[in-house]
Formats: structure tokens, sequence, C-alpha cells
């Protein structure tokens, strides 16, 4: 899946709380244990992939990062043809 959004236990949180569900009323609802949706609301653990797919689904929000990575924001080099070369991602420690 892509990039989590770094404030996804806000949004199953709120999300959550607008559907006037408790914790453990979502967790029966995705068949999961109410613990781990304590766990994903308190922003100790990353939800999987198929548990953030429950979540969306099932809420109808994204848990995704909006916008491109910070790395991927720093890239400059390559061709104009678009393809790049080892030259284009090699630094040389000369």
């Amino acid at each position: 899946m892509d990039e989590l959004a770094t404030d996804y236990d806000d949004r199953v949180r709120n999300a959550r709380e607008n559907e006037g569900l408790s914790q453990s009323d979502l967790a029966n609802e995705l068949n999961e244990k109410a613990s781990l949706i304590r766990k994903i609301e308190r922003g100790d653990t990353l939800p999987s992939d198929e548990v953030q797919s429950k979540l969306e689904n099932f809420l109808e929000i994204s848990l995704n990062a909006e916008g491109s990575s910070g790395d991927d924001s720093e890239w400059s080099g390559g061709s104009s043809s678009g393809s790049y070369t080892l030259g284009d991602v090699v630094k040389r420690k000369d």
C-alpha cells in the first residue's frame, strides 16, 4: 500500500467517533481485537495493509499520506528522455 499518513491515528479516532462507535464496536465490525484499535488510535502500532484497508473501507477515510515523499522531492538529474543512467544516481567519493 501507499505510505501511511503521519496523523493516521487521529483520522481513525475522529472517523470512529463521528460514526458514534466505541473502539470495541469498531473492532467487532472489522473482526479485529479492540486492543489493536486502541494501539492504532494511540499511534503505538501501524496497521497492517489488511487492517488499513478494512479501516479505510468501513470508515470511508484515507490513511495514505498526500503528495510525494520527501525523498522524491529532492531528486534532480536524469535526461530529458526520462531514463536514468548509473551516473545520474551515483555520487563519487573522490
